[in-house]
């Protein structure tokens, strides 16, 4: 009920804002930014965006390119696609809840929620479950190598890019191939491996799979997130539009199985306009039941990581987000109340931070413009 009374109140503020008119050009200057910003990546053969400003009135669906290399079809912000690591903000914001619940605490030691084999495992390679805590997971800060970040593991891929991954696979590379980077608590040292613990901690505390638990526990539908899901772990909701092809170099990896990157450093597929709206939401604090547990979020953590949150400077403001692989990008500005996210269609293209900051100077220019 909660969310037809929100889109009710959203098409009746749709209708009493004042309309683009406001700002006759900025629309157009957008535009222009992501045409300037594709023809310098013609590796990626489009990209999408979406912005949303109260502020401005603005609500913008932006696009350019097609879908893929060799098709016609024009790419638009409700074409879907693999958002990478933006899934660890999810994942982190479903064991924020678990705690809301009562079901575990940011200081509890890891091994606590541990399976014998898991703690077995990790403790033979050096790694003090004891001492580690959940927070630590999940900003990033437990001493966790990262098995992604080991030239085998994208040889693998290439080799046998229809390979069905498993946790524990991964888990045992991490174990083989990585030690630990530092005490629990001493560092910040970006690892994919901490978060898919954290996944099967989430499974483990639910009873149910990793993207039938999100969803639950982020309540996806209050959210407004109808198109947003779990790849394998879910069906594609009715209503989401078609994928987009995503690249590595020349390598189209849509076909690619995507149990490399499926259990919770990565494994959601949405749109742009959706991954804009979680983020808009989480940030705002209409994920959570309490204050203080978006505080900690975005609080907690070492420099440039919180708990499931880059915190970065965009033209001189600070932005709470996240960034993937496969060059996608979520974050919102809470000094602008602004949020932009996107995706280029291709890893190797410019990073697509820059294209936000260059976004958000056009969106602070028209601000600027109206005496905001």
């Amino acid at each position: 009920m909660k969310q037809y009374l929100w889109r009710i109140a959203l098409a009746l503020w749709l209708v009493a804002a004042p309309a683009c008119a406001e700002n006759p050009n900025l629309e157009r200057e957008l535009q222009g930014v992501l045409e300037t910003f594709l023809a310098e990546n013609s590796v990626a053969p489009g990209l999408s965006v979406y912005i949303i400003c109260p502020m401005l009135h603005l609500d913008w669906a932006g696009a350019s390119g097609t879908v893929a290399r060799n098709d016609s079809t024009p790419m638009t912000a409700t074409h879907t696609y693999r958002i990478a690591s933006n899934t660890k903000t999810y994942v982190a914001a479903a064991i924020l809840r678990l705690m809301e619940l009562g079901r575990l605490g940011l200081d509890d030691s890891l091994s606590l929620y541990l399976t014998a084999e898991q703690n077995s495992l990790l403790q033979g390679d050096g790694y003090n479950t004891d001492s580690i805590t959940i927070a630590q997971v999940l900003s990033h800060t437990a001493g966790f190598g990262d098995h992604t970040n080991d030239a085998r593991f994208v040889e693998r891929i290439m080799a046998d890019t229809l390979h069905v991954w498993t946790v524990e696979e991964k888990l045992r590379l991490l174990v083989e191939w990585r030690d630990p980077v530092g005490k629990p608590g001493e560092k910040y040292v970006y690892s994919d491996t901490g978060y898919i613990i954290l996944g099967t901690i989430i499974e483990r505390l639910t009873g149910k799979i990793l993207g039938p638990a999100v969803r639950d526990l982020l309540d996806y539908e209050e959210l407004g997130l109808n198109v947003t899901y779990w790849e394998y772990m879910e069906d594609p909701p009715v209503g989401a539009g078609p994928r987009a092809h995503q690249y590595f170099g020349e390598a189209d990896v849509t076909s690619w199985n995507a149990s490399f990157d499926l259990y919770g450093g990565g494994g959601i597929i949405a749109d742009s306009c959706e991954l804009a709206l979680f983020m808009q939401r989480l940030l705002k604090g209409e994920v959570f039941i309490h204050e203080s547990t978006l505080a900690a979020m975005t609080t907690r953590g070492k420099q440039p990581y919180r708990l499931g949150l880059m915190v970065m400077e965009c033209d001189g403001h600070e932005a709470f987000g996240h960034q993937g692989f496969w060059n996608t990008f979520a974050y919102h500005i809470p000094s602008l109340d602004l949020t932009v996210s996107g995706s280029i269609l291709n890893h190797e293209a410019t990073n697509g931070f820059e294209l936000m900051c260059r976004l958000v100077q056009e969106v602070v220019a028209a601000m600027e413009g109206h005496g905001k």
